[in-house]
């Protein structure tokens, strides 16, 4: 298969929550190892893609994106947890990152 790298982008999406004014993180599809197995990588958000940090990679953009917004709700005052009924709610459960490929 041609290279088409030069071609094409990278499927990612940017995070947002309603506490934060910019993004909270952003998720890429990934083909990773000799098996091109499927990971969704998350790192958080910042204007400069180099100051970035790996938050984790999981095996499906839904658990990747609960995690994400787990991790960052229990980072928030617990008031901002509270629906429009005052009802307080748990921030989203974790789930344990998938391991990166070996080699």
């Amino acid at each position: 298969m041609p290279d088409l790298s030069n071609f094409t982008k990278p499927i990612e999406w940017e995070v947002t929550h309603g506490a934060s004014q910019t993004p909270i993180a952003v998720i890429r599809k990934l083909k990773l190892g000799p098996g091109h197995v499927l990971y969704f990588r998350a790192v958080t958000w910042h204007a400069d893609p180099g100051r970035r940090e790996l938050i984790g990679y999981w095996g499906s953009l839904a658990e990747a994106t609960q995690n994400v917004y787990g991790l960052y709700e229990r980072k928030l005052p617990s008031q901002l947890l509270a629906s429009s009924g005052s009802t307080w709610r748990e921030p989203l459960p974790l789930t344990r990152p998938k391991a990166p490929p070996a080699g």
